[in-house]
């Protein structure tokens, strides 16, 4: 009785406005440059803001980490950028485009993420991968192997084998690594990652960091980095506190100086 209460609540949810439509570069965006000028964002009005004036540049091609206590904004500034909530002030440009008048769908079409949460869904394996059937087998396998999660799909009887509950066959780093799989495939030029280190043991994070390190140049990543030691090779720290941007500059530079807050915050997680 709950589940049909639950979808009978969902059936009256109205559906976010699909409103904009530049005229898009079929390839856009082809250099993935984001910029975040006075960026403010609340998540209700009675609320205070989740972001605070943003403001800040990534380069094309470049990974970025952002960091901050829990409730800082990290996971906002994904939140800002895929318009999962209304901005208040400001704008955010992607290669020269505010995507405040882009098509939500095609905006988020044009990204590829992997979440915090694994999620697999339940049929099979090349079903999860390759939804739209836009690869060939070889370019599936390719890109497993390059997430180091090969063998263990092949172990289970490929890429036709029908998941269940939800993947249960696969560990939750497993999971974490086809998930990865599947946002290399789409061949975009901004990958961002949500935490995706935060549940998994240290061995799924060394093998996510080295696909990241070996198979994403010349994509932009945007890492919200759980711990920091994921984000000491970025391009480019961003710290926020409080919806604010308190911090930013090149991890290496910054914890030679003491007085940074970056340095801190390594101190504290003794890296």
């Amino acid at each position: 009785m709950v589940s049909i209460e639950r979808i009978l609540q969902y059936m009256d949810v109205p559906q976010e406005e699909d409103v904009g439509g530049h005229p898009l570069h079929p390839q856009w965006p082809h250099q993935g440059e984001i910029n975040f000028v006075n960026v403010t964002l609340k998540y209700k009005p009675q609320l205070p803001p989740a972001l605070c004036g943003v403001s800040f540049d990534i380069a094309g091609a470049t990974q970025v980490g952002i960091i901050g206590r829990t409730g800082a904004g990290k996971s906002s500034i994904l939140n800002a950028i895929f318009r999962l909530y209304p901005t208040c002030g400001g704008s955010i440009m992607v290669d020269g485009i505010n995507v405040a008048g882009v098509s939500v769908r095609y905006l988020r079409s044009r990204f590829a993420v992997v979440p915090q949460a694994s999620f697999l869904f339940e049929g099979s394996i090349r079903k999860n991968l390759d939804p739209l059937q836009e690869n060939m087998d070889f370019e599936i396998w390719n890109a497993l192997e390059k997430c180091n999660i090969k063998e263990e799909v092949e172990a289970v009887g490929g890429l036709d084998v029908q998941l269940k509950g939800f993947g249960t066959a696969f560990s939750v780093g497993q999971k974490q690594l086809i998930c990865l799989a599947r946002a290399l495939l789409k061949s975009c030029k901004v990958l961002c990652l949500d935490e995706c280190t935060a549940n998994v043991d240290t061995e799924t994070t060394s093998k996510l960091q080295k696909t990241l390190a070996t198979e994403c140049q010349g994509t932009t990543v945007i890492t919200i980095a759980h711990r920091i030691s994921t984000v000491l090779n970025v391009d480019n720290i961003l710290i926020l506190d409080r919806g604010f941007l308190v911090e930013q500059g090149n991890p290496r530079i910054l914890l030679e100086d003491q007085s940074s807050i970056f340095f801190s915050f390594a101190k504290a997680s003794n890296v």
